[in-house]
């Protein structure tokens, strides 16, 4: 005679019923994986914490959240060039990487444009970046100080950036300390505020045909000139610049074809004659002539230490004596 239950025993699992389903977690757990992922993207897009005070902070990004940085200097890209730093890249890694700001959820670009464009020749997914904490001004300005640094940003290209910055930063006292200018370089490359808006468009969509040294000529030679029509000088400066596009007139021949389309057929000559020495469409020197000397003033960022020396011992074999 049994007088207590018995104990119940497990019933033996039935490997022919299916499983019960696993029960997701309810309500909280859901908000606590979207929590965390959105936790995993900001700091993706924030740098931590802790280092909210550092100059700059390396991370390495992905090149879908950068945007261009909309003070870019540069109007033209050199495809070749692009490929030559791509294969740089990929043989031997990239060396400096870019700099880029936050702006809301995405990245803004700073520095390396070229590094970036040759990333995507590559079909990287991620890049090396800075990331640095200034304000529009700074980016401006740091964008510019770097392509001057280039071998290829043009005169043009320099100036429409400057000019930029002026009208939207109200810079014009402080350019100078801003991207590290000479007086007498920015003073060069503010010779192109003589051309009209017209010319102004011709310019920027090929902007490495002139150096500021011309623009500089034709700025003294229309000094000397008065009670000019301004339709008229747009329709000059225009009509010599699709010339000079097209190759039927040479730039040192530039200033003389604006004057002849504004009937100025003997203009006076000016005391100083600048001219622009290029190599592939970038000035590298430039030759100022007088009535008693011509001085040449040489780009050192366009030589090498090589070509440089080879220079000065051509200069100083002028000092022996002959025989």
């Amino acid at each position: 005679m049994v007088t207590k239950a018995a104990a119940k025993k497990p019933e033996a699992k039935n490997p022919s019923l299916p499983k019960p389903p696993v029960r997701k977690g309810g309500l909280a757990a859901q908000l606590q994986n979207s929590l965390s992922h959105q936790l995993d993207h900001h700091r993706t897009m924030q740098p931590l914490e802790e280092d909210l005070h550092a100059p700059r902070i390396s991370k390495s990004i992905r090149l879908d959240l950068i945007d261009p940085n909309p003070y870019q200097p540069r109007m033209t890209f050199d495809k070749d060039a692009i490929e030559e730093l791509a294969q740089s890249i990929d043989e031997l890694g990239l060396e400096n990487p870019i700099t880029v700001r936050v702006k809301g959820e995405r990245f803004e670009l700073v520095t390396g444009e070229c590094r970036v464009r040759a990333h995507k020749v590559l079909e990287r997914v991620m890049i090396d970046a800075f990331v640095v904490h200034i304000d529009d001004e700074t980016s401006a300005a740091r964008a510019l100080q770097e392509n001057i640094q280039r071998r290829d940003l043009s005169d043009f290209e320099m100036y429409n950036s400057i000019l930029r910055m002026r009208t939207d930063f109200n810079t014009s006292s402080t350019i100078k300390q801003k991207i590290k200018i000479s007086k007498a370089q920015l003073s060069r490359i503010d010779a192109f505020e003589v051309f009209t808006p017209g010319a102004l468009e011709i310019l920027r969509k090929n902007p490495k045909i002139m150096g500021s040294n011309t623009a500089g000529a034709l700025r003294s030679a229309l000094n000397q000139v008065s009670d000019l029509d301004k339709t008229k000088i747009d329709d000059a400066f225009c009509k010599a610049l699709r010339d000079l596009t097209n190759n039927k007139i040479k730039q040192n021949g530039f200033v003389n074809a604006v004057l002849l389309q504004l009937g100025i057929t003997k203009p006076s000559k000016p005391k100083t004659v600048a001219l622009d020495i290029q190599r592939n469409g970038v000035a590298i020197a430039y030759a100022k002539d007088t009535k008693k000397e011509r001085v040449i003033h040489l780009d050192k960022r366009e030589f090498t230490d090589k070509q440089m020396a080879s220079i000065w011992e051509l200069i100083q074999s002028f000092n022996k004596d002959e025989g």
